[in-house]
C-alpha cells in the first residue's frame, strides 16, 4: 500500500516505541522538525550512518531540536556498524519504507514485521551511542533569559520563529554570531554573554571571543571598556546602526558571516 503522507508524519500516530533505520541526513533533520512539536510522542530509536548524523547536526536548529528530543527521553541515537540498503520505520506491528518523494511503503504482515523489528532492534542493542554536544533547546532558552535577560530572550526566539538555517558555515550566521549580535543589540557585556555560552555548552569563551573580534572587524558591532573596582575593564557589546535597526525576521539570513 502506498501511503500520500510525508514519511515523519507517520510518527506520531505510533502508540509504541520505533525504530528509525538509515535515515539520510535530510530526514532527520525533517523528523527533528516535527517531532519536537510533539509532547507526548513516542520514544524513537534512531539507528543512522555517522556521517549522515554529522551532517543533520551542522545545523544548529535540527541539532538543538534533535537534543530537546533527547532530553525528554523521546530520542536516542546509536551509528550503524554496517550499511543498510534502505531507509526503515518500523514498529512491532508495522514496518514503513519511503520509495520516493512523500510516499512510502508498508506492511503489517505479522511473519514480516516481527523479522524486520527483530533484526533491527538486535542491531541497535549492539550499536554505539552517538553522543551530542548542542544544548536542547529549551536549556538554550530559559538559561539566557535567567542568565542575560527577558530582551535578548526575547530577541533570539523572534530569530528562531524565522531563521531559514544558523550553522557554522559562511554561508550563514552560526549561533554564536547570532547571540553576540544579539547581544550587541542589548549592550550586554562580551564577558557575560561568553560565560553563558560556554555553560550552556554553546561553544568555549575563545570562540565567542574570535567571532566577536571578526564582526568588529566587518564593522557590524563595536566594544566599549567597562572599568571594574578590581582586575582589567570588560567590554560591553554595542550594535551599529545597521545592526541596532536590523529586522530580527531575516536577521540569520540577511548578513553574511564573517567568519
Amino acid at each position: 500500500m502506498v501511503k500520500q503522507h510525508i514519511f515523519t508524519q507517520m510518527i506520531p500516530e505510533q502508540d509504541e516505541p520505533a525504530l528509525y533505520i538509515n535515515p539520510r541526513s535530510e530526514q532527520i533533520a525533517a523528523f527533528a522538525e516535527e517531532a519536537v512539536t510533539i509532547e507526548e510522542q513516542p520514544k524513537v530509536r534512531l539507528l543512522a550512518d555517522t556521517g549522515e548524523v554529522k551532517d543533520a547536526l551542522y545545523s544548529f536548529l535540527t541539532a538543538s531540536k534533535i537534543a530537546e528530543l533527547i532530553r525528554r527521553d523521546q530520542l536516542s541515537i546509536r551509528t550503524l556498524r554496517e550499511p543498510v540498503q534502505n531507509t526503515i520505520f518500523t514498529t512491532e506491528s508495522e514496518t514503513v519504507v519511503p520509495v520516493m518523494g512523500k510516499h512510502s511503503v508498508s506492511s503489517s504482515d505479522p511473519e514480516l514485521v516481527s523479522s524486520v523489528y527483530g533484526e533491527f532492534n538486535s542491531r541497535f542493542e549492539a550499536a554505539e551511542q552517538y553522543h551530542l554536544r548542542t544544548p536542547a533547546l529549551s536549556v538554550v532558552k530559559e538559561t539566557l533569559r535567567e542568565k542575560i535577560g527577558d530582551d535578548v530572550a526575547d530577541e533570539l526566539n523572534e530569530v528562531l520563529a524565522h531563521a531559514e538555517e544558523i550553522s557554522n558555515s559562511n554561508e550563514y550566521l552560526s549561533i554564536v554570531e547570532i547571540m553576540l549580535i544579539l547581544a550587541a543589540r542589548n549592550e550586554v557585556l562580551l564577558y557575560d554573554i561568553s560565560k553563558w555560552g560556554e555553560d550552556t555548552g554553546i561553544a568555549s569563551k575563545a570562540t565567542f571571543s574570535r567571532a566577536k573580534s571578526a564582526l568588529e572587524d566587518t564593522g557590524l558591532i563595536e566594544t566599549e571598556k567597562v572599568p571594574l573596582d578590581i582586575g582589567r575593564p570588560r567590554l560591553r557589546l554595542i550594535a551599529t546602526d545597521e545592526l541596532a535597526t536590523a529586522d530580527l525576521k531575516t536577521l540569520s539570513t540577511e548578513i553574511r558571516s564573517p567568519l
